[in-house]
């Protein structure tokens, strides 16, 4: 099984929840756990894989993309972190970065638009891409016989889990344990008719929790570990600019 169950941060919740490991409430909690941990990924973009490299194919400007299931049991992409083409037969180190593009600010519907001819025509080499909301990639200009290669696209990505996981990520499980267990406490002390109900206790858990997903956390989602360049991700659905976290939770 990819990743780490959620069973295992059970016993760390149980420290702030009473009686979360017991069995009657197993199911009840899990799935506070991957809500929990959807936010925090969704929130510190932590979760990123690179896939499989991409062939890239004459005339085709949409490529669909599944995420891997290697570190999840059900990951979906939340963002694109990246996108990279080199010509088929140059070396692996003459990948460039392709930008991202904001057709939210461009004409690109009709055939007559200021991009028309960057929309409806081939070139050599595809220069920007926009994700769509149903994880499909399109590439502009559309690539043409002289850009078509085998592996010439890669694309790394920015997860989250499904709300069907069963696991996620061990590197979160490993840096962010007690992170997550207080996540959960704050959300599940929040919850008015359960036994566990204690808003004053929510909403301290709830600044913890905020506190290290928006400070400690941010600092992996810019910069990650060692890394220092500062790159503009891309949402599905629209592009361009920086993505506005809120300091909301859940």
């Amino acid at each position: 099984m990819p990743g780490t169950a959620h069973a295992s941060y059970i016993t760390e919740v149980s420290y702030y929840i009473k009686g979360a490991d017991k069995s009657e409430n197993t199911t009840f909690i899990s799935d506070q756990i991957n809500k929990t941990i959807r936010d925090f990924c969704r929130e510190t973009w932590i979760y990123r894989e690179t896939l499989t490299a991409i062939d890239v194919v004459d005339g085709d400007d949409d490529y669909t993309l599944t995420p891997p299931v290697t570190n999840c049991d059900a990951p979906e992409i939340h963002m694109v972190d990246w996108v990279k083409f080199k010509k088929d037969g140059d070396d692996d180190d003459q990948y460039t970065f392709l930008r991202p593009w904001n057709i939210e600010s461009e004409e690109v519907a009709t055939s007559t638009g200021i991009n028309a001819g960057f929309v409806f025509t081939e070139a050599d080499a595809p220069q920007v891409y926009y994700m769509d909301p149903d994880d499909t990639l399109w590439l502009k200009p559309i690539p043409n016989e002289n850009a078509a290669g085998t592996g010439n696209l890669l694309v790394k990505l920015i997860l989250i889990p499904k709300i069907a996981a069963t696991t996620t990520p061990t590197h979160i499980y490993n840096d962010w344990l007690e992170t997550i267990a207080i996540g959960v406490a704050a959300r599940v002390m929040a919850m008015a008719g359960k036994k566990w109900y204690n808003p004053q206790l929510a909403n301290f858990y709830k600044a913890e929790y905020l506190r290290a997903r928006n400070d400690e956390a941010r600092a992996q989602r810019w910069g990650g570990k060692g890394r220092t360049q500062l790159t503009v991700r891309f949402h599905p659905g629209y592009s361009g600019g920086a993505r506005n976290a809120g300091g909301g939770i859940f």
